[in-house]
């Protein structure tokens, strides 16, 4: 692995993720990896250890708020960091959630100049 930081984006919208991962590797310098099936997040986080999982709440077989708590009861795996994604609730809905309140949340549908900015604050980087 390189020394850029590293971004798994955990959706089952593969257009989204697909559009995402352009966005953060060709104009942040980020190397992502993007899985559309959420059964298969937590074998790809454990075997890549990324430095920042984005992650969608309403998938199917699994969704984003199992994978999370999943992650937390792992101790090799509970310091990633995630941030979550939906178009289901909105900014205070998701902080008043439970499962939701200790992390970032961006709204759905965002936009590609909005997504980078949200990760470059997130790891303290000037744009």
């Amino acid at each position: 692995m390189s020394g850029r930081k590293s971004i798994l984006i955990v959706d089952d919208d593969v257009a989204f993720s697909n559009l995402a991962r352009m966005v953060l590797t060709e104009k942040g310098g980020f190397e992502v990896v993007v899985c559309n099936k959420s059964e298969t997040a937590l074998t790809m986080i454990g075997n890549w250890r990324p430095d920042l999982i984005l992650l969608d709440i309403v998938m199917p077989n699994v969704d984003g708020t199992e994978i999370a708590e999943q992650l937390r009861m792992t101790p090799d795996l509970s310091s990633i960091p995630v941030i979550f994604f939906t178009s289901l609730m909105t900014p205070e809905e998701a902080a008043a959630h439970p499962a939701l309140s200790k992390n970032r949340f961006i709204p759905k549908p965002v936009k590609a100049g909005e997504l980078l900015k949200q990760v470059r604050e997130f790891f303290k980087i000037a744009s």
